[in-house]
């Protein structure tokens, strides 16, 4: 409930300043959350003695001062509990655990092969909740709550997917679904917003104001911070940059439209290329191994795969004007044999580009990044503070 100007109020969100001051700064004293928070030393001391009633601050020791006693420090405890991240791929589903820090404390995968049922899906996703719970140290807060990615369109106000092609997926209440059975709040994303979201938190965004995070898997779907903030749009599923069209005669995508990047920018895109020069059927994972060995065709259709994702990012480098693109998901393990071509595009077709500092490169949260991303989705709305009536 939204309230303003009661005593409630003012002291909930003094608690959350200070909290969320220690999450980032600690280990740090009292008197420095004072002088940093502008709260009186008092209101401060009282907070924090709350905080270690709750488990979730620590004193460890004494820190440093020319004169005077030594400030007594205090630590945010980030294995007061932990909280469930879950990438859902096309073919597969990665469940992680954090603790409160997004520090990965376990992880189980599941392949997803004929079987993508929502209910299969929940099936898997309850199956990797639990076995984690299982394993992970007993804490006082447990688990506080589980987010999902998800290659699709969603709503993420109520944890809907609304289309999601590559699954077959339309209308899908997913986070109604995990809450019957997990009794735990559940939130719900587009898996290249929670990528974007724990590279900034998390990854090498941390210092980028503005970003686009690329998740180039079967399909491929951008998550965007500007100025900090990530861009949903004005029906939350801003981002859908995999299905610009590249080619007006172009190929038929799952979405309904042709010529879409993913359908040559993306896995499916290696594959079937792979396939045209080899006369082979091989999975992404055995045409990287074989790229890495030196073989020319993978090295052909890796090539080929990268001058068309660098055409999307020239048009996506052009229009938002950002200082970093990561490129994630599976395909990015490729590395500089997928970045070389990326870039050589985007200078040739970025006009934007001599007069930025952009960098492009893979995103430093690997297979990692849209779990550790949904992750950040439950911490943000633990941590956050009160809301005041508008």
């Amino acid at each position: 409930m939204k309230r303003t100007g009661d005593q409630a109020f003012i002291k909930e969100l003094n608690k959350s300043i200070v909290l969320n001051l220690l999450r980032f700064q600690s280990p740090i004293s009292r008197t420095q959350i004072s002088v940093q928070t502008g709260l009186n030393k008092a209101t401060v001391s009282s907070i924090v003695e709350e905080l270690i009633q709750e488990d979730l601050v620590l004193e460890v020791g004494r820190g440093h001062t020319r004169v005077g006693r030594r400030p007594v420090l205090l630590l945010f405890n980030a294995r007061a509990g932990y909280v469930i991240g879950v990438d859902l791929g096309v073919d597969y589903v990665r469940v992680l655990a954090t603790d409160l820090a997004g520090e990965i404390a376990g992880a189980r995968e599941f392949r997803l092969t004929d079987n993508r049922t929502p209910q299969h899906v929940v099936e898997s996703i309850v199956r990797g909740v639990h076995e984690l719970k299982a394993e992970l140290p007993r804490s006082p807060h447990g688990i506080i709550g589980v987010g999902v990615g998800v290659p699709g369109l969603v709503d993420f106000s109520h944890g809907i997917v609304l289309n999601a092609p590559n699954l077959a997926w339309r209308d899908v209440h997913l986070g109604a679904l995990l809450e019957n059975y997990l009794s735990l709040p559940v939130y719900v994303d587009n898996e290249a917003n929670t990528g974007a979201l724990g590279e900034k938190l998390f990854g090498v965004g941390k210092e980028a104001s503005n970003l686009i995070y690329i998740s180039v898997g079967t399909g491929i779907g951008t998550g965007i911070i500007v100025n900090n903030e990530l861009v949903r749009g004005s029906q939350g599923i801003a981002g859908e940059f995999g299905h610009m069209t590249i080619e007006a005669q172009g190929l038929k995508c799952s979405c309904g439209n042709h010529g879409c990047l993913e359908m040559y920018a993306s896995e499916r895109a290696l594959v079937q290329k792979y396939r045209h020069l080899t006369g082979l059927t091989l999975p992404t994972e055995d045409i990287l191994a074989r790229l890495k060995t030196g073989d020319a065709d993978a090295l052909q259709a890796i090539q080929t795969v990268g001058q068309y994702l660098g055409i999307g990012v020239a048009n996506l480098a052009g229009g938002l004007n950002p200082s970093l693109i990561l490129v994630g998901n599976r395909l990015a393990s490729a590395g500089e044999w997928l970045l070389r071509p990326i870039e050589q595009t985007v200078q040739n077709r970025c006009f934007t580009m001599p007069y930025t500092q952009l960098r492009i490169q893979a995103s430093s949260l690997g297979r990692n990044a849209c779990a550790v991303g949904a992750a950040s989705l439950v911490l943000h709305e633990y941590f956050a503070g009160p809301q005041a009536a508008a």
